[in-house]
């Protein structure tokens, strides 16, 4: 029997404990670009854990064992595959999404307290 995935267990709760933009939409929280990078790793760390899960739970498996081989252990997938997949894609797609936010953010961002010298790279005569 496949068991349905259940929103307890698929959620990842948000490491910003800041109030949400607005209440209306699903809006996601503003965060800092430090909190962005630790947020990117937690999404990245779940999605290596819901591939494992996947890869172990897309299939149907018997094997046999013993001497005479009569014994055999039957591995049936344990969750919806649709629904594991459809998780899958959704972390991924939100990898994708901060990263991109993290680069723009990154490109109009200037490094305050330095002034660049190329005279600092040392020129040979």
């Amino acid at each position: 029997m496949i068991c349905p995935l259940d929103n307890a267990s698929t959620t990842m709760a948000s490491s910003s404990s800041r109030e949400l933009a607005s209440d209306e939409g699903g809006s996601m929280a503003q965060i800092t670009i430090n909190e962005g990078l630790a947020w990117l790793k937690t999404l990245k760390k779940r999605h290596e854990e819901l591939l494992s899960l996947r890869n172990d739970n897309a299939h149907r498996e018997r094997r046999f064992y013993g001497a005479s081989a009569d014994k055999e252990i039957v591995k049936e997938p344990v969750y919806d595959v649709k629904v594991l997949d459809r998780l899958v894609t959704r972390v991924a797609r939100e990898i994708r999404l901060l990263e991109q936010a993290l680069k723009t953010t990154n490109a109009k961002t200037t490094i305050e307290a330095y002034d660049q010298d190329d005279a600092a790279l040392g020129e040979l005569s």
